[in-house]
């Protein structure tokens, strides 16, 4: 089978939630398919590390995308009624090799996110699926509570708050499958994607690439760990920061909070005191951080989806803590909830003070990762996609 996979992102690395998502959606459907990728580039700096991926496509078409334009076209249609995100990635070069590709003729087209849609005809013979991933829609509403501010990003979530949920509903119409990584994202559309076909592939590990970590852990150290340049990972790391962490410090003055992700803001910048707070920045090998903590924790106010970080946690054994919000699609007898900064300081300090509990817990969440979140047992869902062999039709009920 013939499948042309498009991105916004080339996905090598795969480093972070997205790039991890596409490249292990490519990597599965590869060793089974025939993949073209076409992804859009802002440097030709990001092909230099491609090398040990050439195994996963037979041909990758890459489309410039300076920022520039990008921002250009956001300012030009600012009064439209589509997302601005779509304009973001709006590219008549773009448009041209998607076609100029599907002419030669393939099975099945998979579009990663829906700023790629827009390149999807409207009728084809090649069968199409969007991978959602998660409910944006929802996403930049739940934004709201929290964006109070006149800053450029606040003004941009606001229209995307309005804008994006019909986009959204129409590119359900156009897919053959949408594919979303949880239950909890189908749910959010309710009636409105009513005989639409909404499927859910999940995010998985494979347990042989990580290491359970049986050693010795720095019982003080607490890591959040994102990509520091998104608003909820910002808002969860301050939130943590100024809310959660000042009450363990009263129990546990040794205490220290590291934030691991690239491109901090300044928000979180500011946060770095090089002692108790510790702002990595970009660093090589995530899972060396979060191995020896003694906590990983997800304080999610605003988000969709699956916390990616949670699920590396529990399978490297690092016990979590997490808001409802961060603790999504996740069986709740594995890690610790709670939505209140004081319930979160108390979940924390019991794992950093009861060394039997949090090797219990460790334990439980290895195993959890293990029978529920294989990444060969939840993507090998795809394949009856791809040939359209699965069940009916599934709505958001």
């Amino acid at each position: 089978m013939k499948v042309l996979f498009l991105t916004s992102r080339l996905p090598f690395p795969p480093i972070g939630g997205d790039k991890l998502r596409t490249f292990n959606f490519i990597r599965h459907i590869s060793a089974r398919h025939r993949v073209t990728i076409i992804s859009f580039l802002q440097d030709e700096r990001e092909l230099k590390d491609i090398g040990p991926y050439r195994r996963y496509y037979e041909r990758l078409i890459t489309v410039p995308l300076p920022r520039t334009r990008s921002y250009l076209n956001c300012v030009t249609w600012l009064f439209s009624n589509e997302p601005l995100q779509i304009h973001y990635y709006r590219s008549a070069r773009m448009r041209e090799a998607v076609q100029a590709e599907l002419a030669t003729g393939y099975d099945v087209v998979f579009c990663h996110l829906i700023r790629m849609a827009q390149y999807l005809p409207e009728h084809g013979p090649a069968r199409q699926i969007i991978d959602f991933t998660d409910a944006i829609s929802q996403y930049h509403r739940r934004s709201r509570e929290f964006r109070k501010d006149w800053s450029a990003s606040a003004i941009v979530n606001a229209i995307e708050a309005r804008r994006v949920l019909p986009f959204e509903l129409s590119c359900m119409r156009k897919a053959d499958v949408s594919i979303f990584i949880s239950r909890a994202e189908i749910d959010f559309y309710g009636t409105a994607a009513a005989g639409r076909r909404l499927e859910v592939v999940t995010s998985g590990v494979d347990c042989n690439e990580i290491e359970f970590s049986t050693g010795e852990y720095d019982r003080n150290r607490i890591v959040f760990m994102g990509n520091m340049r998104t608003f909820h990972n910002t808002d969860a790391a301050v939130y943590f920061a100024n809310e959660v962490f000042p009450i363990i410090r009263k129990s546990r003055p040794a205490a220290t909070f590291h934030i691991v992700g690239n491109e901090p803001s300044r928000r979180v910048r500011r946060l770095h005191d090089g002692t108790h707070v510790v702002v990595t920045g970009f660093v090589d090998d995530v899972s060396e951080h979060m191995r020896n903590a003694a906590v990983l924790v997800a304080p999610m106010r605003v988000c969709a989806g699956v916390q990616t970080k949670v699920l590396e946690a529990l399978a490297l054994g690092v016990p979590v803590v997490a808001t409802p919000m961060g603790a999504t699609d996740f069986d709740a007898n594995v890690l610790s909830v709670a939505d209140t900064a004081e319930g979160l300081a108390a979940a924390t300090l019991r794992m950093m003070n009861d060394d039997a509990a949090r090797r219990e817990r460790a334990l439980a969440g290895r195993q959890y990762v293990e029978r529920n979140r294989s990444r060969a047992e939840v993507l090998a869902g795809l394949d009856d996609l791809l040939a359209d062999h699965s069940a009916p039709a599934q709505t958001s009920r």
